[in-house]
């Protein structure tokens, strides 16, 4: 375990935020819960979870705060917070989209110690009663860099981050806003179109409705108002759903002729078959603001970090090739 933080304060006591604290609680760290609504945080509070009836009581003496509430609840929850942050507070976040709430926070609590993150954990189920404390095992958790982050405060997170089995992605928010529009955003809106086109094929469809219909709809089984969160002012993708476009019409103009949709069955098929494969070799980084978003960039992320007489040095994993 890494030598960090002391009380933990998670604001919102969803899915991500339930099971953050319930695996923070694992890790043996002092941690305190807090949500707006009464039944969510009645529930945390009958299974054994400290749960603060206020937000700045929450916050009080806490080294870190993170918001998991959904985003349009971000700048209120840090006009709130404000006040009653600590200097040495350090504050993150689980949102999607990062730079909606790096805007957030330069407007509402500029003086914070801001990391934003995104842990890519979830499922489709939501709720207190859906939080699982191993559901970041092995999970990428996207923690942004940008010139005003500060890197110690950064470590500290990242050695959170891999204390409770996930796997530190360094990236700006920028790129990864438009990397999460590819395989966060664009899955959902695929999903959506793919459960009302075969809503569409009638009863017989249903009935015949199996592996295929059921995998590649799953996630719209999402609640829509958080589905919206994750893709609405992310002009990333625009782009996304451009390419995916260009895809479809391209089977769609093969099949009008008579032709066929094995192009893109083929590259598809390779797409995620070396997706499946990559092979990763470990390496050490310095902790320099531009290593770590280039290791970011190539597909790595960091596996520890190790503090001794010498300072701090980062172990990570990059794709091989």
């Amino acid at each position: 375990m890494t030598a960090g933080f002391h009380r933990i304060a998670v604001l919102g006591l969803g899915l991500i935020g339930g099971s953050l604290v319930q695996a923070v609680r694992q890790a043996g760290i002092d941690v305190v819960g807090y949500d707006t609504d009464p039944a969510t945080a009645a529930a945390a509070s009958a299974s054994g979870f400290p749960v603060a009836p206020t937000d700045a009581a929450a916050v009080h003496g806490a080294d870190l705060v993170v918001l998991a509430m959904p985003l349009p609840e971000v700048a209120r929850a840090l006009q709130s917070l404000a006040p009653n942050l600590g200097s040495n507070t350090i504050v993150t976040d689980v949102g999607t989209l990062k730079r909606p709430v790096l805007e957030a926070v330069r407007t509402h609590a500029p003086h914070a110690v801001f990391v934003g993150g995104h842990p890519l954990a979830g499922v489709e189920d939501t709720g207190w009663g859906a939080a699982d404390p191993l559901l970041f095992r092995d999970s990428p958790w996207a923690l942004i860099v940008e010139p005003e982050t500060s890197i110690e405060a950064w470590l500290k997170l990242a050695g959170l981050v891999c204390d409770l089995g996930a796997k530190p992605v360094p990236t700006t928010a920028a790129d990864q806003d438009a990397a999460v529009a590819r395989v966060i955003g664009l899955p959902h809106v695929l999903a959506g179109a793919l459960a009302v086109t075969g809503l569409a094929g009638g009863p017989l469809g249903l009935s015949l409705a199996a592996g295929s219909y059921m995998s590649g709809s799953r996630v719209a089984r999402t609640r829509p108002e958080l589905v919206t969160t994750w893709c609405d002012d992310n002009p990333a993708l625009v782009a996304a759903l451009d390419d995916a476009i260009a895809h479809l019409t391209s089977a769609r103009t093969a099949l009008a002729a008579g032709s066929s949709v094995y192009p893109l069955a083929a590259e598809g098929h390779d797409a995620r078959i070396n997706w499946e494969h990559r092979r990763f070799e470990p390496v050490e980084l310095s902790a320099s603001t531009a290593e770590l978003v280039a290791h970011g960039e190539t597909g790595g992320w960091v596996t520890a970090v190790l503090r001794d007489d010498d300072g701090v040095r980062l172990l990570g994993m990059r794709p091989v090739g």
